[in-house]
């Protein structure tokens, strides 16, 4: 896996190196003028061509290329498409910035003069700038949904203007790019790059679910209480066993009914396959999740997936501690009963407010039976609770596990929560690369 690690990280490398090149070949010459309006048309030139380069790495990934994904895991691409689109947008505006400045300089006119006259002569340039504009409402939006939590559905619509406003500004790239026209190389590894990453986002992001969904015909086969405000639901359908999924990672789905058909959303599998059917479980905690308790029996779903590292193929020990905060559960749920089937020594610290939250607790009391688990739940507000009480900290992993030491930790739980608990198994001597996580977040 590190080996693949390095190759993804070289050939992504590799074509910051082309570009870079190519950009040299057409524009370095503007460098040893030392005239200041080509010096600023050259940086100009680069900050574009960076900042479209950044912006297709962002559709990448987040293409859903399942080589990719299984290398990095979902988890950390959506990390690195945040910090990714940040940089992104720096460039993006640098860019007509710089191209301005250099043309202004050479005309004589003032900076917003010159900027008008290219809006006014050049169609391009005026599509380009509506792309413009939309990657700023994209980019400042998706700050302002994170933030604030706002609804999965508005994030996806947001996300979908990225469309357009790569189709507005392609036009002024093939057409007006200089060091594109000035290169037929350039110009054809250019348009196979758009391609290729299209390419893959299409067959990923949109044929593939539908190609499944023909294949397996998924289903809701019915629908369980877990706990006052949880739900499972099974899921079945045709050659459910060549459906490919470990225990711990995690699909989108699309439930296909009129009010429900046009949002997807993510959901961890909750119980180790068996080739009949899957299971995810579900909280009542938004508009959507409320009303998953009232689908239909037969309801057809369209599912992206799966997804995730989180799973037993990355562990490299034998004891493992697994700790997880509310509804984090369903994925530590499937993975901990894989684990203990193969032999490992496996505890369980399991937060949560009271009780009455608790999911799967029969399940967990069989599988502490059966395999011997060491299992302790941990409630934080409800007083008359028998065992732990609080919340998991530092004190409570070094009593409760003791030999944290040797173990190696998968956690799923709430961001404040699990940012807390990684901070405190690193000042009990756990290895960061020993520490397994993931946030789900799109």
């Amino acid at each position: 896996m590190k080996t693949q690690k390095i190759l993804w990280k070289t050939f992504l490398l590799a074509n910051w190196l082309i570009i870079g090149l190519f950009w040299y070949q057409g524009s370095g010459n503007l460098f040893k003028t030392g005239d200041s309006g080509g010096i600023f048309l050259a940086l100009g030139r680069l900050m574009g061509l960076s900042a479209v380069y950044m912006i297709l790495q962002q559709f990448f990934f987040m293409g859903r290329l399942p080589w990719l994904e299984k290398v990095f895991g979902l988890d950390n691409l959506v990390k690195l498409h945040h910090k990714n689109g940040k940089w992104g947008l720096v460039f993006l505006l640098l860019h007509p910035i710089a191209i301005i400045e250099g043309y202004r300089l050479g005309s004589g006119l003032s900076f917003f003069s010159q900027f008008g006259s290219f809006l006014t002569n050049y169609d391009d340039i005026l599509n380009a700038f509506i792309g413009l504009s939309l990657f700023v409402i994209v980019v400042g939006l998706s700050f302002t949904i994170v933030r604030s939590r706002l609804r999965y559905e508005t994030w996806y619509g947001v996300h979908l203007l990225a469309y357009f406003a790569v189709f507005f500004s392609l036009g002024h790239q093939i057409k007006l790019g200089h060091d594109l026209l000035a290169s037929k190389i350039f110009y054809s590894y250019w348009i196979a790059l758009y391609s290729t990453v299209f390419g893959i986002h299409f067959i990923f992001r949109f044929a593939r679910p539908i190609w499944l969904f023909k294949k397996h015909e998924f289903r809701v086969s019915r629908i369980e209480r877990e706990a006052p405000h949880t739900v499972s639901v099974y899921i079945s359908g045709k050659n459910m066993d060549s459906f490919k999924i470990k225990s711990g990672q995690f699909m989108i789905f699309r439930f296909l009914t009129k009010k429900f058909w046009w949002q997807a959303h993510p959901f961890s599998l909750s119980m180790v396959p068996n080739g009949k059917e899957i299971r995810i479980t579900v909280k009542e905690l938004g508009d959507f999740t409320r009303h998953v308790k009232d689908l239909k029996i037969g309801t057809k779903i369209i599912i992206d997936g799966p997804y995730g590292v989180f799973t037993n193929l990355f562990a490299v020990q034998n004891k493992v501690l697994m700790i997880a905060g509310g509804i984090g559960i369903t994925p530590i749920r499937s993975l901990m009963e894989e684990m203990l089937e193969k032999g490992k020594d496996v505890t369980l610290l399991y937060g949560n407010r009271t009780e009455n939250d608790i999911v799967f607790k029969k399940e967990l009391e069989e599988l502490s039976k059966k395999y011997g688990a060491r299992i302790t739940h941990i409630i934080s507000h409800d007083e008359s609770h028998a065992g732990e009480k609080g919340t998991i900290d530092k004190e409570k992993i070094s009593r409760l596990v003791p030999d944290i030491a040797s173990r190696e930790v998968f956690l799923c739980g709430p961001a404040l929560m699990m940012e807390s608990v990684i901070k405190h198994l690193k000042e009990l001597g756990t290895e960061s690369q020993l520490i397994h996580y993931e946030k789900f977040v799109l």
